[in-house]
């Protein structure tokens, strides 16, 4: 039987009260931790807690106890997915009886901090991670938010993801395709929502020497002419090009 859930009148939990730790294994599937604070929300004692992980299609789910008790599963290995990158959380707040499955509070798109680099506090803007590609070298994936895949047949992928010529080569066009899809096809313009991928972006570029506030509700030649100097702005603070000869006079010797 598939259990449904009733969204009407959900809370949104805010970041700052969810955290959650990835702890990296080389021999097997990563593990989290998460702490998640509900004492601000007023939410029923005997209210099921839960934490799911999600990428692309990949899903788990991690019993957390009540809001009462908060309990979290003995098991929170990572076991659907190849590598942590790119995996996102959320924790749902569902109520018992006499109304089975309604949502009452929720917390969505929650990065992660790797346990090795919980000093940094900071998630990578573009995750990266392995997939089947068939004749592909990368592919950018929209599904959730931008998601940099690498084909998993190269073997160690993350590897190849951090050569001066792939970066000199990929990250430049990634950066472009992104900008265009959120101007463009989304027609987003915003960039003060904190937790809006597409506003992260945008407050990107805008961060890049000389690239103004992105336009607003422009033709697509605006559009175009503010890509151009974002890509640009970031080729250049990031020296793609001196990586890229550099690569290549090492290859011609």
């Amino acid at each position: 039987m598939i259990r449904r859930i009733n969204y009407t009148g959900r809370k949104r939990i805010t970041r700052d009260h969810v955290s959650v730790v990835v702890h990296s294994n080389p021999s097997g599937p990563a593990r989290f931790d998460a702490k998640v604070e509900l004492e601000d929300y007023s939410l029923p004692k005997e209210a099921t807690v839960s934490v799911e992980a999600y990428r692309q299609t990949g899903w788990m789910r991690f019993d957390f106890g009540t809001v009462y008790e908060l309990i979290p599963s003995e098991n929170r290995e990572l076991t659907e997915f190849d590598s942590p990158e790119g995996v996102r959380f959320r924790v749902r707040v569902t109520s018992g009886e006499p109304t089975p499955g309604k949502l009452l509070a929720e917390a969505d798109q929650i990065p992660f901090q790797l346990s090795e680099e919980q000093e940094e506090k900071r998630a990578p803007l573009l995750p990266v991670a392995s997939e089947d590609l068939d004749f592909e070298i990368t592919k950018m994936d929209f599904a959730d938010r931008p998601l940099l895949l690498v084909n998993s047949s190269l073997g160690d992928w993350r590897t190849v993801a951090k050569l001066p010529v792939f970066v000199s080569l990929v990250y430049p066009q990634v950066l472009r395709q992104i900008l265009t899809r959120i101007l463009w096809v989304e027609k987003y313009h915003e960039v003060d929502d904190v937790e809006d991928w597409r506003a992260e972006w945008l407050r990107y570029a805008t961060r890049l020497p000389g690239v103004s506030a992105p336009p607003e509700e422009k033709g697509f030649s605006e559009y175009d002419d503010w890509v151009d100097n974002a890509v640009a702005a970031f080729s250049k603070s990031h020296g793609m090009l001196e990586q890229f000869r550099t690569y290549w006079k090492e290859e011609q010797s």
